[in-house]
This record gives structure tokens, sequence and C-alpha cells, in this order.
């Protein structure tokens, strides 16, 4: 695909969330003509007047070790409930949504996918995968690139809908696309979208599941989430530890050498994972898990990390992402994976198993499972020649 003619054309924007709001603000202080989507039963919550003013304003530190910063108020062209007046003609799609909000969306899209669009899922985790099949079953033809990126460009929060505060750029991500024989052409077309004009590298990754395995998330939250998970509960109720209520902070909080162990141990169950399949992830030093942010802050590794990641507050109940997304999507599917490969995983397991307890949910027979990424028929070996090649046995 031509990538001028890609990016010259409208971005959509899906997802009116905090990065969502600042993607979409990015490409329009750069210039771009930008359209924001966001799901109809979400978005006076998540949006509120941007549905009228289509101003967001993008502030906070940024810090990077680029020292690139980008703040104001943007305009944006359009900003809609109607996944066809977000797609129609556009060039680049960008997926900006939490995990388990992956479907909604997918069955949205779908229908009004046009050829020669490119759809940049952020963070992957595993969304490629169920896109792809989603397109399968519902007989979507459309001639579109599919990929996705390790994990978010940058960490930011809602001030209030219409402004984001915008604490850090993430300093190295990884992208690929499903199949990684498009991978060039897409990693080509998104290498200089303006939300990486503060990260220090973009990578391509190998394969869409050797990505989204190196996303941070599971094998940070998860632990540091399911053994705090008391400290948390009774800091919302009553504030403990000088936590004052609502100001529970898992990175200030819950980090301790001991649930280190537990996330460096994690981390050990995905790279035998990745070795079963023969496929590479993010490389992380033992010494890098007892860092106060964990190997999240080699993700956000800037000036003064461990003074500005700590204090971001979450989770502040098991409804949280950290327990309702990182357990069910990211987690199971490790799992999940894992069985296909027959890998032992004792750690993993425990993390679904006590996190099902812990939020009154079974997470593996709710969870990610391997049909709905259309990989729950095929052997290791065709799993891998489908992720390189697209191809799939007939």
């Amino acid at each position: 695909m031509d990538k001028a003619k890609v990016l010259g054309r409208p971005v959509a924007v899906l997802g009116g969330g905090a990065c969502g709001q600042t993607l979409a603000s990015e490409f329009a202080l750069t210039g771009h003509e930008v359209r924001l989507y966001e799901l109809p039963d979400f978005a006076q919550q998540s949006l509120g007047q941007v549905l009228q003013t289509h101003e967001i304003e993008i502030e906070g530190l940024q810090v990077n070790f680029k020292w690139f910063k980008r703040v104001g108020v943007a305009r944006l062209d359009v900003v809609t409930t109607e996944m066809s007046e977000a797609l129609r003609g556009a060039g680049l799609v960008v997926v900006a949504i939490p995990a388990k909000g992956h479907k909604p969306f997918f069955e949205k899209m779908i229908p009004y996918l046009e050829d020669g669009q490119v759809i940049s899922i952020f963070p992957g985790n595993f969304g490629c995968l169920m896109l792809r099949e989603m397109m399968r079953q519902e007989g979507c033809d459309a001639d579109v690139i599919v990929g996705g990126w390790s994990s978010m460009p940058y960490g930011v929060r809602v001030v209030e809908p219409g402004k984001v505060n915008c604490i850090a750029r993430t300093r190295e991500l990884l992208g690929d696309a499903l199949p990684s024989k498009d991978g060039e052409e897409f990693f080509d077309i998104l290498r200089g979208i303006p939300a990486f004009e503060g990260t220090v590298e973009v990578k391509r990754g190998d394969t869409v599941i050797g990505v989204d395995l190196s996303n941070p998330n599971p094998v940070v939250h998860v632990p540091g989430s399911v053994l705090n998970v008391g400290a948390m509960e009774v800091s919302e109720m009553e504030g403990i530890l000088g936590i004052p209520k609502g100001k529970y902070s898992m990175y200030k909080y819950g980090m301790s050498p001991a649930v280190s162990r537990a996330q460096l141990a994690f981390y050990r169950e995905e790279r035998k994972i990745a070795d079963a399949m023969g496929i590479q992830m993010i490389d992380y030093r033992e010494d890098q898990f007892f860092w106060k942010a964990s190997v999240m802050g080699v993700e956000f590794w800037s000036p003064f990390a461990d003074v500005i990641i700590p204090p971001i507050p979450g989770p502040t109940s098991v409804e949280h992402r950290y327990f309702s997304e990182d357990i069910p999507v990211g987690t199971v599917t490790r799992y999940n994976l894992a069985r296909k490969c027959g890998v032992d995983v004792p750690v993993i397991s425990s993390m679904v198993c006590l996190g099902s307890a812990i939020c009154g949910h079974d997470f593996l027979k709710e969870g990610t499972s391997l049909k709905e990424l259309g990989i729950e028929e095929l052997s290791k070996e065709q799993i891998v020649k489908y992720l390189r090649e697209g191809v799939r046995p007939q």
C-alpha cells in the first residue's frame, strides 16, 4: 500500500478513552483530518462535551529521553457514534481500546472495512488474531493490513472528558502485522505517526504473538494486584498505612521483593511459551524486575521514572482493568497457549485460579479462548505458519 495515500486520507481513531483521545489529539495537532468514534453506550460518559465541541486538550509532563512534548487544544473533524461515518474513506484506522472491548468494536467495524485500509491496534493484546478470525467467520474479504503493538505509546489519564494528562511516553514499542509478511509494510506506514515522536525505539516484533507476549501488563499487573488485593480493598474502605481512600497505588504500596519474584517467575513462563513456539519476545534482565515499577519501568524508562510512575493510583477494585482485563485476556490466553504447546506454567495458572476466586468469575471459561483467536484447531506448527504467512490448512 502507498504510505502517502494511506496517511493522506482521514485517520479514524476508535475508542474514546484516555489513549484514544490522546492519539486523536496528536493526529489533529499535526494537521491530519481526524475522526473519533466511541460506542454509543459509552460516548456520553467517556467523551462528554467533546461530542459537541470536537475539542481535546493534551497536557502533562510527557517525560521521555527525547525531551519531546506536544501540548495544546486539538480540534477534531468528526466525533461520532456511527462507525460508518468514522471508517468511510479512512486510510489509517487506529483501535485504542481495552482488550475486553475488542469484540464489540470489531463487530461494528467489519461491515464497513474498505480495501486499502491499515488497522493498527494499541495494544495488540491478541486483537489482531481475533479481528482476522471474525473477518473470516463473517466472510469479509476487504484487502486490509492488520497489525498491533506491545503497548500504548504513552501512560496517560483522563482529567475530564476532553482533557488528558500525558504522564510519560513509552521508551520502546514492538509491532508486527498478521500475517508477518505484511509487517514491513505495516511498520513503514506506522513508524512515523505523531504518537511515536517521543518514543526512543520502535521495532519490528516477531509475529503478533511475540508482540503480545511482550506486553508488560499481565506480568506486572496481575501478580502485583492479586498478591495485594487485601491492602487495596481495605484502603478503599477506610484508608490504611497513610493511604487516603481512593489513592491506593500498586506501584507505590504493592511492590516488594516477594512480589517481584512472582513477576519474574511469571515472565520466565512466558519465555517458555515463546521458546516452545520458536518465536522471539522482549528480553528482560532479572534485576529489572526489582525496580520500583518492575519492568513497567523499563517500558517507560525516562528521566525520574521511579518518582513519576509509582504515585499513579490503581487498581481501586477487583473490577479494575488490572484484574478484569489482564487476567481474562492477557493471562488466560498465555495459559491456553501454554497448554497448546505442552508447557507447564504453574505461576500463570495460579494467577488465573486466584484471580477467578478473588473476582468471583470463572476466567478460564469467560476469558479469551483459542477458538475466538482462530487457532484452536491448529497445531503449534500450523499456528506459526499462519502467524508468519497467513496460511491456514484447508
